[in-house]
């Protein structure tokens, strides 16, 4: 029988855990490619390993997976537009492309 903090060790999952940095070193199912919308489509919600993330297709076709927050002021990606190859905040106009890396901070100087 585990010990509480050995049954911690080997089931907690978040971010910076041992089993959370373990399991991030491998592939994981998430959802089907079919069940991502068409191009330019609404983005869908993803929960894995405790993390909120959105898949979404850019306007290439291509398949991106990104935190659902958006890094400036924590607003859900969720409701953001998807366009022109990102997807772009609707609290404050950053857009995220497949990879999570911001393209575009139109309130921002250069």
């Amino acid at each position: 029988m585990l010990s509480h903090d050995e049954n911690a060790l080997i089931t907690r999952v978040m971010p910076g855990t041992p089993m959370g940095n373990a399991m991030r070193r491998y592939w994981i199912p998430a959802l089907l490619a079919r069940e991502i919308a068409e191009p330019d489509g609404p983005p869908v919600r993803v929960r894995l390993l405790g993390e909120d993330l959105l898949a979404f297709r850019d306007s290439a076709g291509d398949i991106g997976l990104v935190d659902e927050y958006c890094p400036h002021r924590r607003a859900s990606l969720f409701f953001g537009r998807n366009e022109e190859c990102g997807l772009r905040c609707v609290y404050h106009g950053w857009k995220f492309d497949i990879s999570g890396a911001c393209t575009d901070m139109m309130n921002e100087p250069e």
